[in-house]
């Protein structure tokens, strides 16, 4: 079983947080792998599954769909809960905030809560990516495949920097910190352009996108410090009390704190003592 995070290259730090390498052989076959609870979070993501199959179940509507092999992977908003097959082999690019965008070029909201074929928008070139990665003999050999396409797609693009393109990476830093104003002007923008920009490069609003990063700092501090009380970890994160975190936890994953987190522990990463910011499954 194999759960790594591994670092991209130099000159892609400012486009890619990591890649991702999931490789799980479950071998009772005559029941399905343990659910990953996925809840909404700060994501933005490329997943190439090379072996085995994963289904997302909408925690609202209880649809349940097949994703592609190749999935674009825009903001979530909602809960989903993710099952993988007995044998699934996974690589996930998670992108740096506003970076799939520059990427695309089609505006982020189209993408929320979505696992988006990636052959439709990138066409052949993708397909043959995985068709190649699915011959690697090593996940080192995987990860330089990924790393060369990806260097290649963004010195080809012709993107002009702009201030807004670094919020998105300051709010995930530091959620608590978040002012409308003050980002606003960094930006040189109004307020209105800065959230109509803000939104077509991530999908959503920079409060709810801060909102929606303070709830997930609040989820991680506690996996990760098991004994601290949630009081503790609301101040933590910056809410003004207990209620106001049980709040989000119920509009983000949909049950209270404490569930969230007794289910988080029984997904496939977390059995085999992945960190507990592996989010792709």
């Amino acid at each position: 079983m194999v759960c790594k995070r591994l670092l991209p290259s130099v000159e892609l730090k400012n486009f890619i947080k990591e890649y991702v390498i999931a490789h799980f052989s479950f071998n009772d076959y005559s029941r399905l792998p343990p659910l990953r609870v996925y809840p909404a979070n700060p994501e933005e993501a490329i997943r190439f599954i090379i072996h085995g199959k994963l289904f997302s179940t909408n925690n609202e509507t209880g649809k349940i769909i097949e994703t592609p092999a190749i999935s674009i992977i825009g903001q979530p908003t909602i809960r989903q809960n993710l099952q993988i097959t007995n044998e699934y082999l996974m690589l996930y690019v998670r992108f740096q905030p506003g970076s799939l965008f520059k990427l695309l070029g089609i505006p982020m909201p189209l993408f929320n809560d979505g696992h988006i074929d990636a052959t439709i928008i990138l066409g052949n070139e993708i397909q043959e990516v995985q068709e190649q990665l699915y011959y690697c003999e090593t996940y080192d050999n995987m990860i330089s495949l990924l790393n060369n396409y990806l260097l290649k797609k963004f010195r080809s693009l012709k993107h002009e920097s702009h201030p807004v393109d670094d919020i998105g990476r300051i709010i995930l830093q530091d959620p608590q910190k978040f002012n409308l104003e003050i980002y606003a002007k960094k930006a040189c923008l109004s307020y209105r352009q800065f959230e109509k920009r803000f939104q077509q490069s991530i999908g959503i609003t920079p409060k709810y996108y801060a909102r929606i990063c303070r709830f997930y700092q609040a989820f991680e501090l506690k996996e990760c410090n098991p004994t601290l009380d949630w009081l503790s970890v609301a101040v933590h994160a910056g809410y003004n009390d207990y209620q106001h975190l049980v709040k989000d936890f119920k509009a983000f994953a949909g049950t209270t704190p404490n569930i969230l987190i007794e289910e988080s522990l029984n997904s496939p990463s977390r059995m085999f003592a992945a960190s507990s910011d592996f989010r792709g499954v």
